[in-house]
Parts: C-alpha cells; structure tokens; sequence
C-alpha cells in the first residue's frame, strides 16, 4: 500500500496520505462479520489482526489504513492514545523518538 496515494473522507475531514507522514507499520485486530462466518461461529466473535499503516497528519490527526483482501483499502481515523499504544507494541524505537523513553521494568 505505500507508495499508493489514498484518500478517505471520515467525519467531515479529509485524509490523503500524499499529505500525511507514514509514522509506523503497525497491527490491529478488526472483526469479521458476514455470513460465513456467523454460520461457522454462530454466537462467537471472529476476526483477524491486519498489517496496518499509521499515518500522521501536519494538524496532529491520525490515521490507520489496511487492505483487504481483493484489494480493498480502509482508513480508519484514531485518536492520539491508541496511536501512542499501537506505536508503545509494535514501534518502540519510533514511540520512543516521538514521546520520550519509556522506563525500565
């Protein structure tokens, strides 16, 4: 996906990678919800974690993309914290740069 310029509208703002800076490579859990699965798991919650871009905009505002499968593209817009905790599991040394060390256990 990078490389690629994206845009996605999410509540009443734009948001184009061409602008943003890709921060991290990240991963995320999302739930998958159709009918296959609800036959093959009647009751139980089924998903599948997503090699994601975290994507930061000049005004502060984040950004999570991820393909799927034939090739669809999504965006999701996050909040500040689950960045800081997406970037803390799997981007420590970039977490780091962009907020201070974390201390030692």
């Amino acid at each position: 996906m990078r490389g690629q310029q994206m845009q996605f509208v999410i509540n009443g703002m734009k948001y184009e990678t061409d602008n943003m800076e890709m921060v991290a490579e990240v991963k995320k859990w999302y739930r998958v919800d159709n009918t296959l699965t609800r036959a093959m798991y009647p009751g139980k919650e089924v998903g599948r974690e997503y090699a994601c871009q975290l994507w930061k905009s000049a005004k502060g505002n984040w950004l999570l993309t991820h393909e799927e499968d034939y090739g669809m593209k999504y965006g999701q817009a996050i909040k500040e914290e689950e960045a800081k905790n997406l970037l803390m599991r799997y981007a420590t040394g970039i977490y780091e740069k962009l907020y201070g060390e974390l201390p030692e256990a």
